[in-house]
């Protein structure tokens, strides 16, 4: 990916937001000790941009992190990087994240899609017909699996509604869209339904991968390689 891109149709500002690695991802403790962790994230981090790259409406990506490695990974793919302006220990760095991207981007586009950084069997197709979707409404939202937690949400303009990331944020986003009078769409796209935060979540995510990496290369390989060490601790 070259930094922006020029076509007529590449409307659309994407904003990724990762922790530091050594925060990140606490709940797969009993599975990946934590220097695991940290490859997984990174490269979990490099599949979602790399497919969101390759999505033809998306002029340009910006990840926000204060985490070195994932920024120098984020700007070896093309994307820009903004430093995270959340306090260390903040959970939920993704909301401020889209607050800071979208006043960088605000003079580029006012089409923002915020991911999270943990899709690495995100299709590009399903994300471009997502956003396609979404077009017709001022907000749409991507739930996770779960239906719980949100995995992706549009807004067009941004700076309307306030992004509400973090546990159960699928009935937050809904709840704030209807009490500003919002319309909305929740949509369920199945690539972008499955991130890794639980032990069950890696298990879905190991046997896609074994049966089809395309998806997700890096994912795939770092999971491989693991081998047996992919098995959860003994007690």
């Amino acid at each position: 990916m070259s930094g922006t891109k020029t076509t007529e149709a590449a409307d659309v500002g994407l904003v990724i937001a990762v922790k530091r690695l050594t925060a990140a991802k606490t709940r797969l403790a009993p599975v990946f000790s934590a220097a695991t962790r940290e490859s997984v994230v990174l490269a979990m981090l490099i599949d979602t941009i790399s497919a969101a790259a390759a999505v033809p409406v998306v002029s340009a990506i910006i990840v926000v992190t204060p985490d070195a490695f994932a920024a120098d990974a984020a700007r070896q793919l093309g994307a820009r990087v903004l430093a995270d302006p959340t306090p260390d220990g903040h959970h939920n760095p993704l909301n401020n994240a889209i607050t800071a991207a979208e006043a960088a981007m605000r003079e580029e586009t006012s089409n923002i899609v915020a991911l999270q950084g943990d899709l690495p069997a995100l299709q590009p197709q399903e994300l471009g017909e997502a956003i396609a979707a979404a077009r017709a409404y001022p907000r749409s939202f991507v739930g996770d699996r779960h239906g719980t937690g949100t995995n992706g949400l549009v807004l067009a303009p941004p700076d309307i509604f306030l992004p509400a990331f973090g546990p159960d944020s699928c009935a937050r986003h809904v709840s704030r869209a209807r009490a500003s009078g919002t319309s909305f769409a929740l949509e369920s796209v199945e690539s972008m339904g499955i991130d890794l935060d639980t032990p069950e979540d890696f298990t879905l995510l190991r046997d896609r991968l074994l049966l089809d990496p395309q998806p997700a290369p890096r994912t795939a390989k770092v999971l491989w390689e693991l081998g047996e060490r992919t098995q959860p601790a003994a007690a």
